[in-house]
């Protein structure tokens, strides 16, 4: 792999990670406020806007329309997901979302 790709796949990697923590963190902390759908989607276009700012230029570059929706769909998906599990997790308590 090229180093320009290295360092892309890696951005990419830590803005997913940034996601991910966004949307745990700020539907949580908002939620005293307002109903959690709210919160999450208010967390959503936080998320989304960072991914934006930070690579979404080279993703562009890299990747025709059809491809960057196709990729980046199921990238925020996994991140939402993700983030929505262990959100749930720690809210319902250790183990109960398991079982």
């Amino acid at each position: 792999m090229q180093k320009g790709s290295a360092r892309f796949v890696a951005l990419s990697g830590v803005v997913w990670i940034i996601m991910i923590a966004v949307l745990i963190v700020v539907p949580d902390a908002l939620e005293d406020w307002m109903p959690l759908p709210v919160a999450r989607v208010v967390g959503w276009v936080l998320a989304s806007g960072i991914w934006v700012a930070v690579v979404e230029r080279e993703w562009r570059a890299r990747f025709s329309p059809v491809s960057r929706f196709l990729l980046q769909t199921a990238i925020w998906l996994s991140a939402a997901l993700i983030a929505i599990y262990v959100s749930d997790y720690f809210r319902m308590g250790r183990g109960e979302l398991l079982g």
